[in-house]
């Protein structure tokens, strides 16, 4: 049996046992995938995340093993070629050849280079993208020091990182050389397709344990996307939105037929004043998430949504939407997620997320 040491931390907040509790494995290096999805179900949490080298790093090794094996294959035709393991485990930890090509062709393209690859599981499949868990990983990878320090150890560094959906910026501040807030730039905002039945509103309502009077008819029920689709539900009220009481097998089909991996369901009435423009909760059965304290990726693509309608009721900075989406309050976990969009309505153009961490816990798994 072989260990692999693990941090867990708590994200989007600045309180032990409070935000999205989350998994990190910072050297996972020959984990299979069988094994990650393993760790993934036995760790239970709503995502658990295995760092990686870079794929330019893997795939320039492979073929330094590749080139030295060639003359000693040629000489001997009965001896193992030693790099056969090497495609081996590539194919292990890669989903297929076609993910494989993408990959390799992305990492040897211009793009700029890569820190860590991150590989990102639910405890039910592994997922392209998703927000806490890379908040969350790069402020473990920070205290690791994987990170390079700004000048003086105060201030930002931007790194890159590899994700399934591509290569995507990462900055993260230090204050006296400890990592205090990670932000996260996501995919291109895409608003999709908008679920406008009388009849379908009334199933998802009635999923919801809601009635169809409880809905914002001023905003669209809508598919939602910065790398990962959610369903976004608007809500009149907060105490609507906290009556919620899930049907799993009804939501889940509802939310999988539109092409969605969650239902972000919301209000905007929040409970704090200030920055808070809306209280969200995200539903997720189907990934065996019957509820997510705080979700990245579905609070980034939400804050695109609001601003794309022109439901966030502030004014730009610098070309910029600044606001705070709650999460988690019903669950006892209060999460702070922070939110910048840049663009206007109808022409959203970017999404940046980002919060604290804080380590909650260290460990190891055998396996």
């Amino acid at each position: 049996m072989s260990s692999h040491r693990f941090i867990q931390l708590d994200v989007f907040t600045r309180e032990p046992f409070a935000g999205n509790p989350l998994a990190v494995f910072p050297e996972a290096e020959g984990l299979t995938d069988e094994q990650m999805m393993k760790i993934a179900r036995e760790m239970n949490l709503s995502e658990t995340v295995f760092v990686l080298r870079p794929v330019r790093e893997q795939s320039a090794e492979s073929n330094q093993q590749s080139a030295k094996s060639e003359p000693k294959a040629a000489s001997d035709p009965t001896s193992t070629d030693v790099s056969e393991p090497s495609a081996q485990t590539a194919g292990t930890e890669n989903r297929n050849a076609g993910e494989v090509a993408q990959r390799n062709l992305q990492a040897n393209s211009d793009s700029p280079k890569v820190l860590r690859r991150l590989r990102i599981f639910t405890p039910a499949r592994e997922i392209p993208f998703a927000g806490h868990p890379v908040v969350g990983t790069w402020n473990a990878l920070a205290h690791e020091g994987v990170v390079p320090l700004p000048e003086n150890n105060n201030g930002w560094t931007r790194i890159y990182q590899e994700v399934g959906i591509g290569v995507l910026p990462v900055d993260i501040e230090f204050e006296a050389g400890v990592p205090v807030q990670v932000v996260m730039t996501q995919g291109n905002p895409k608003m999709g397709n908008v679920l406008d039945d009388r009849g379908e509103q009334e199933d998802l309502t009635r999923a919801l344990g809601l009635a169809i009077e409880d809905l914002d008819e001023t905003l669209p029920i809508q598919v939602i996307s910065t790398g990962l689709p959610f369903l976004a539900v608007p809500i009149r009220s907060l105490a609507d939105l906290r009556r919620c009481r899930v049907n799993a097998a009804l939501l889940a089909e509802i939310y999988d037929g539109t092409g969605a991996t969650g239902c972000s369901v919301f209000s905007r009435e929040t409970i704090e004043i200030g920055a808070a423009r809306v209280h969200t909760r995200m539903f997720a059965p189907g990934d065996n998430i019957p509820e997510d304290p705080a979700t990245g990726s579905a609070a980034g693509a939400l804050g695109a949504y609001l601003v794309h309608h022109g439901a966030q009721s502030i004014e730009p900075i610098d070309g910029q939407f600044r606001f705070v989406i709650e999460q988690g309050d019903f669950m006892h976990r209060p999460s702070r997620i922070n939110i910048e969009v840049t663009g206007k309505p109808g022409a959203v153009t970017e999404v940046r997320v980002g919060g604290p961490s804080v380590i909650v816990a260290h460990g190891e798994v055998f396996v």
